[in-house]
C-alpha cells in the first residue's frame, strides 16, 4: 500500500482527498493546522489520519507521495519544516503550488529527486476537472503511474513538457473555471436586465453553456463552425456575434489569459 502525505487541505485538497477515498491501495494522512478541526469532523468515520502538526522524521520516511497544496504565500514557511528531513527513497514530492518552480523544492528538500509540478480545476470538485502536470525527465515511470492513477480519480489528466508550459496551463485551466463563472454572472445579470427572473435567467444560461459544451463534444465540430451554422445572415446571432466581435473578445480573452501568466510567473519568483 502506497502512503500518501497531503500538506494543506482547503477546498482542492478535500475535493482530491474525496475522491481517494475509494482507492484499495493508498492511505492517507492530511497535515492542516488550520482546518484541523472541521477536518476531524468531516472524515471522522473515514480511516484518514488528521494532523495539526508537521509529522516526525519517523513518519516522514514512511511516505510514498508528498503533495504540498498550500498558499504560494505561505509555501516558503511550510517547506522550512520539511526540508531536513530524511524521506524514503525514491519518495515523490508533488506540488499544487501556483508559480512555484520545482527547484524551489528542490533547493530544500535534498532527499529525493522525483518532483512533480500539478494544476488541477475546481470541476475536480465534481470529478470532472483537468488536471496538468510538468516534471524533470528523471521521473520513475512507477511514481508517474501512481500520480495519474490518483488524478484519473478527479477528471483528465494531461502531461506537459514544460514548467512554462504549466504557468500558461495555470492561466487557462488553472484560473479558467473563474473567467467561466464570471461570465455566467454577466450573462444571468444582464438575461435580468431584459426582464427574466434570477432563475428563469439561471436556467436558461447554465443549460444554454452546458447544451452548447456538449454540442462541441457530440459534433467534433469547431466552434466557429458551429457559431456560423446559428448566426443565419440578418438575424438576431449575427448581430449579437457582431457585437461581440467589434468589442474585442478575442482580445479580452487573450489579456485574461495573460495576466493570470504573469501572476503565475510572479508568483514563481517569490520566495
Amino acid at each position: 500500500m502506497s502512503k500518501i502525505l497531503l500538506i494543506g487541505c482547503g477546498h482542492m485538497g478535500t475535493a482530491l482527498l474525496m475522491s481517494w477515498l475509494n482507492l484499495k491501495a493508498y492511505s492517507f494522512t492530511v497535515v492542516d493546522p488550520y482546518n484541523f478541526i472541521k477536518l476531524k469532523k468531516q472524515f471522522k468515520s473515514k480511516k484518514i489520519n488528521i494532523l495539526k502538526k508537521t509529522p516526525n522524521q519517523k513518519d516522514m520516511k514512511t511516505f510514498d507521495i508528498i503533495i504540498f497544496a498550500v498558499k504560494p504565500q505561505n509555501a516558503n514557511d511550510v517547506l522550512n519544516e520539511y526540508e531536513n528531513f530524511e524521506l524514503k527513497k525514491n519518495a515523490l514530492i508533488g506540488s499544487i503550488i501556483a508559480g512555484k518552480k520545482i527547484n524551489f523544492f528542490k533547493k530544500r528538500i535534498k532527499n529525493t529527486n522525483q518532483f512533480v509540478r500539478i494544476m488541477p480545476n475546481m470541476p475536480a470538485l465534481i470529478r470532472n476537472g483537468i488536471s496538468c502536470f510538468v516534471s524533470r525527465s528523471n521521473l520513475s515511470l512507477n511514481n508517474k503511474k501512481k500520480l495519474n492513477e490518483l488524478f484519473l480519480q478527479v477528471g483528465k489528466t494531461v502531461w506537459l513538457k514544460s514548467e512554462n508550459q504549466i504557468d500558461k496551463a495555470t492561466a487557462v485551466s488553472g484560473s479558467g473555471p473563474g473567467y467561466i463563472f464570471t461570465l455566467i454572472h454577466a450573462f444571468e445579470k444582464a438575461a435580468q436586465k431584459l426582464g427574466f427572473s434570477k432563475s428563469q435567467s439561471r436556467d436558461l444560461i447554465s443549460s444554454t453553456m452546458l447544451g452548447s459544451i456538449l454540442l462541441i463534444q457530440e459534433t467534433r465540430k469547431e466552434p466557429n463552425e458551429l457559431a456560423k451554422e446559428i448566426a443565419v445572415k440578418g438575424g438576431t446571432t449575427e448581430a449579437g456575434i457582431k457585437n461581440l466581435q467589434n468589442n474585442n473578445i478575442d482580445k479580452i480573452i487573450f489579456k485574461t489569459y495573460i495576466s493570470a501568466y504573469n501572476r503565475a510567473k510572479l508568483l514563481g519568483k517569490k520566495n
